[in-house]
């Protein structure tokens, strides 16, 4: 049984998945993925894996270039080995900072790794920033095309500060 909801997403969502590949019951073999980054000392998860099933190789551009708070301009690259292999120490990381365990999933904005955790939270980490996308894999995925709230920074490394800044309110 699917554990993501691809009914509850909005229709711009839906129609820039189509436009990218993707269709409703989409699965493709994912151990091309989940081998070689288990070799690196990840360990898959099932929402890992649903991911993958449904999404991995697609390349999903942005409906809104402009967030409320950053620049939406680059894809979600569903390509876990891009975002993953050599990485395990950002993963590390996360893991650390934020407890759970993580599984990478694609690239997003300026190259940085996007991660799962087992219990859905989605995070993207890089140049020594963590970032929320989403409590859930459906909620990261309307923030990650569809810019529709700020993006929140959850940790910078010392000496850096959190981007983007919050949004005032």
């Amino acid at each position: 049984m699917s554990t993501i909801r691809f009914d509850s997403l909005g229709k711009d969502l839906l129609g820039a998945l189509v436009v990218s590949g993707w269709s409703a019951g989409r699965k493709v073999d994912v151990s091309q993925w989940v081998k070689p980054l288990e070799d690196e000392g990840y360990r898959a998860h099932p929402l890992a894996e649903e991911i993958l099933a449904a999404m991995g190789g697609l390349s999903v551009e942005p409906v809104n270039r402009a967030g409320p708070n950053f620049s939406n301009d680059e894809p979600y690259n569903f390509d876990p080995l891009a975002a993953g292999a050599g990485q395990r120490d950002l993963a590390e990381e996360v893991e650390s900072v934020l407890g759970g365990n993580y599984f990478p999933i694609g690239e997003w904005l300026s190259y940085s790794s996007v991660f799962v955790e087992a219990e859905g939270r989605v995070v993207a980490a890089g140049m020594g920033w963590i970032w929320e996308l989403g409590s859930t894999f459906e909620y990261s995925l309307e923030l990650a095309v569809c810019a529709n709230r700020p993006l929140v920074c959850l940790h910078s490394d010392p000496g850096l500060d959190p981007w983007p800044r919050p949004v005032s309110r």
